[in-house]
């Protein structure tokens, strides 16, 4: 069995862009796991985290499982996936997971607060959320990875550290 690769981070670090290109890159299915719990749910992030925060990460938990089970895949996660140790201890069995480390400065400047809805407060928040994640990223992570220049040399950069 392939092990699949796991792409964690800030929201806005490029965990999806970069998880793709990574997938067609090595030849490897690819699950974007916003999308995959928006599909699993029937709701938009937005509103389960309108019911609340814990609603949400209890389908992110769920999602985590069913997920860890597949093989031969890249999967993006949402920022907030360290939030629950569990939802690591899962992709650990069989994947590689590689914490996506941008510059938040590089973040703030382009990301988009409307599609984030734990940026709704502003741009700010993100300082708060990086406070709050980075020791958890570091901690979960097996490989980091700076994406501080182009995508392409992001995604050549994974590649070179498998």
């Amino acid at each position: 069995m392939n092990k699949n690769i796991v792409i964690i981070g800030m929201p806005g670090s490029g965990k999806t862009t970069i998880g793709f290109l990574l997938s067609k890159k090595i030849n490897m299915n690819f699950i974007d796991m916003d999308d995959y719990i928006k599909n699993c749910e029937g709701k938009t992030i937005k509103e389960m985290f309108n019911i609340s925060e814990d609603y949400f990460r209890n389908i992110e938990t769920k999602c985590s499982i069913k997920l860890s089970n597949l093989s031969n895949v890249v999967i993006s996660t949402g920022g907030g996936i360290v939030k629950r140790k569990e939802n690591l201890d899962y992709f650990k069995e069989n994947s590689i997971i590689i914490f996506l480390n941008r510059p938040i400065e590089n973040i703030i400047n382009d990301i988009d607060i409307k599609l984030r809805p734990l940026l709704q407060e502003g741009k700010n928040k993100i300082y708060d959320l990086y406070s709050e994640r980075i020791t958890l990223y570091k901690k979960y992570c097996h490989i980091e990875i700076i994406n501080d220049t182009t995508i392409s040399d992001t995604v050549d950069k994974i590649i070179m550290s498998l």
